[in-house]
């Protein structure tokens, strides 16, 4: 395994091959050899290439952007130090090339050993807390991860193109995978000029140095996918000004919000209140992310009818002792059990340690209905599976069990929403699935912000036939023989 790093300069790919790959920290100097040009077409170039040619092994893309010279980079390589500024998904702020000294200073096979150092500046960060290439290692073209190193194995990092001098630079891009259709918004693009980010540099998770300024483009990219499970629905945020570590707080009303395009519901809605919030668009999602906000809860009722659930969820926890395993066999047991009482069940990992399973339904009962009828599916979880499942909430009430939440039911409660990201360490992310993956998923934070760009493409296919599957209860509860409080 070894690195590339490539910068555009006259034409060409001006590029050196770095052994260990590059490291945020200054006090690491990694070893750079200076390799020949390459031609432009090199930068984007994914794949194997074959024994015996030059470079074979696997090739992915690991970092890409812009770069900004400091002084005449032409002057800068003649004269053996070239300082700059990369603007890339993983490797930001100022850098240098510099060209080791001494008499006759060549590598073996007559190439110039230089040295890649990172400048002291807000993106460095210490080695022996942060290692870029682990915590970031796949690819920004594909989500590809680096290959079993059976084979040898080159990381480009980056293929850079200058920007303009004397400009400002572009705004920074996060470490996520570009996704294919039906996502057209790159979760690396520019974010549009008119959003201001403040303390965009600040860390939301330190244990991974996913900043504000990459929560909020991640947001921006995703906000396709994840609006329609938005859309209709009041909102409740969970706010991190200080970042996952610091002070957490859930905002359900405005209050003193001012966050461009956030809707604000009849008062009428939630006597007594502010109104409720609601995010209707791309850009309240954009704001509300400014606005420190890292998980996006919602309803299970739309904002017209919030008396009426359009949805019943379970939330599956997992209590202390249970196996990943047992929570995908579990989970397997309430779709059965919601299949036979003939409702649908769709699944979507939570982002933290469970998984949710989900009933669409039509608009038929109460919010007290619904609720307690949930609750007599948990019952009879309980009843039949009573070393499995544990109906009552408390880490006392679960251990070795499964607590299936009704409560996610009731009047005003919320669950977190498909795609939202999880404000803990990681920064899971809830993520649509199909019931025959589940076998593949490793945990209910199996994506990430960070590694969640491969599945972007996939999107909401696995949930295509929610809405034509919208039943009311009066079936399933006679086969449950639940009767609603008059």
């Amino acid at each position: 395994l070894h690195y590339d790093f490539r910068l555009e300069l006259g034409g060409t790919l001006k590029s050196w091959a770095i052994p260990k790959g590059p490291s945020l920290d200054p006090a690491q100097k990694r070893m750079a050899v200076r390799v020949e040009d390459h031609p432009l077409d090199y930068a984007a170039f994914e794949g194997t290439i074959p024994p015996h040619q030059y470079g074979a092994g696997d090739v992915i893309v690991w970092d890409r952007g812009e770069w900004t010279p400091v002084g005449d980079p032409v002057a800068g390589l003649e004269n053996g130090k070239l300082s700059f500024s990369l603007h890339g998904q993983k490797l930001k702020g100022g850098w240098a090339l510099v060209r080791m000294r001494g008499r006759g200073a060549k590598s073996r096979e007559g190439q110039e050993p230089w040295l890649l150092v990172k400048e002291q500046d807000p993106d460095a960060r210490p080695g022996p807390d942060f290692d870029v290439t682990r915590a970031w290692p796949d690819s920004v073209l594909t989500g590809r991860p680096l290959p079993a190193p059976a084979a040898p194995v080159h990381s480009a990092a980056p293929a850079a193109k200058p920007a303009p001098r004397n400009a400002r630079p572009p705004a920074d891009k996060t470490a996520l995978p570009a996704p294919a259709a039906p996502v057209k918004s790159s979760t690396s693009g520019p974010l549009p000029k008119s959003v201001r980010i403040t303390h965009g540099e600040r860390w939301v998770d330190p244990g991974t140095g996913v900043t504000k300024r990459q929560l909020v483009e991640y947001y921006a990219a995703v906000a396709p996918l994840m609006l329609p499970h938005l859309k209709n629905r009041p909102v409740a945020l969970l706010r991190a000004p200080s970042g996952i570590g610091g002070t957490q707080f859930f905002q359900k009303h405005a209050g003193a919000l001012s966050i461009p395009g956030l809707k604000l519901l009849d008062r009428r809605l939630d006597p007594g209140h502010a109104p409720l919030l609601e995010i209707p668009s791309a850009t309240a999602l954009r704001g509300a992310a400014q606005f420190n906000a890292v998980e996006f809860h919602t309803w299970n009722a739309a904002s017209d009818a919030l008396h009426k659930p359009d949805r019943m969820t379970f939330d599956l926890d997992p209590g202390e002792g249970v196996s990943w395993v047992e929570m995908q066999e579990g989970a397997q047991q309430v779709r059965m059990l919601l299949e036979e009482l003939g409702l649908a069940a769709f699944l979507k990992t939570s982002g933290g340690k469970g998984l949710h399973v989900v009933v669409p339904l039509r608009r038929t009962h109460d919010v007290g209905v619904v609720k307690d009828f949930s609750h007599a599916v948990v019952d009879h979880l309980v009843s039949a599976l009573p070393q499995r499942f544990a109906g009552k909430s408390g880490a006392e009430n679960r251990i070795g069990r499964i607590f299936a939440d009704y409560l996610r039911n009731g009047f005003g409660a919320t669950t977190v929403a498909a795609w939202s990201a999880r404000a803990r360490p990681g920064l899971g992310v809830s993520v649509p699935l199909a019931w025959d993956e589940l076998a593949a998923v490793s945990s209910g934070a199996h994506w990430t912000v960070q590694n969640v760009g491969s599945r972007l493409a996939m999107g909401n296919a696995p949930w295509s036939a929610y809405a034509a599957s919208r039943k009311g209860l009066a079936a399933a509860m006679k086969k449950l023989h639940f009767q609603p409080a008059a």
